[in-house]
This record gives C-alpha cells, structure tokens and sequence, in this order.
C-alpha cells in the first residue's frame, strides 16, 4: 500500500488502545507501538497518535511488514505549523 493508498477517514470503530506519541521522535513511537501490540487481542483496533511527520510511511510499513491492517492515518492541522496523525491498525492474529 502505497502512501497515496491510505485511507485518510477514520473507521466507524471505537479502538480498543491508544498510543499517544505526539511529541516523540518515530524510533521511540514504533517502540512504544510495539509494546502495546503485546497487549491487544487480535481483531482488535490500536489508534496511534503521532506528531512525527514519518508516522505515514512509518505505520504503513509496520503494517505491510506484519499481519496488521492499516485501516487509516488520519492528518490534522493543530495551529500554525505542527500536524497531528491518527492511524488505526486492526490487529492481526498472534
């Protein structure tokens, strides 16, 4: 899945975890992710915040590289020159 394949809308879901890594470089977010992937179900929906600018190649890697499914990366502008990014992965089985 290619960047401009990613869905940008978030699914009609309530995600079972959230990792907040807005204000963390992407090495320390995709660990933090990583961790959090040891305690979800598979089937379940994992929302990641982010304010790395790399979240969008980032997550879809992670994605492609494992059973997860990227169901979206959502961008949003927060003031003047920082942008947010919420991507939901649906986890796959363990």
């Amino acid at each position: 899945m290619t960047e401009g394949e990613i869905p940008e809308t978030a699914p009609d879901v309530d995600p079972d975890m959230t990792v907040d890594n807005r204000g963390t470089g992407c090495a320390s977010g995709i660990a933090r992710v990583q961790r959090a992937l040891e305690d979800v179900a598979a089937g379940a929906i994992l929302r990641v915040r982010s304010t790395d600018r790399r979240a969008k190649t980032e997550y879809a890697q992670l994605a492609a590289q494992t059973d997860h499914e990227l169901l979206a990366i959502e961008t949003d502008r927060n003031g003047l020159l920082r942008k947010e990014y919420t991507t939901y992965l649906e986890i796959g089985g363990k």
